[in-house]
């Protein structure tokens, strides 16, 4: 349960952040040598009552290994 930093309001999650011209969702990368590789999915959690928005990774050390 995320708690929003601003008012202490319960956080809705699972919100997810999808590109406007291709309906692809936004994925956390690390730059390598060449490419970025991808780390995990970005989703956020948005407070119902002062619409503050927060972006989290879910499972970022198991999508590491």
């Amino acid at each position: 349960m995320r708690k929003c930093l601003r008012c202490n309001t319960e956080m809705e999650e699972g919100y997810v952040l999808l590109d406007g011209g291709h309906g692809y969702q936004v994925k956390l990368g690390k730059q390598g040598r060449f490419f970025a590789k991808e780390v995990s999915r970005l989703q956020a959690a948005v407070c119902p009552r002062c619409g503050y928005t927060e972006l989290y990774t879910e499972n970022l050390d198991q999508e590491k290994e």
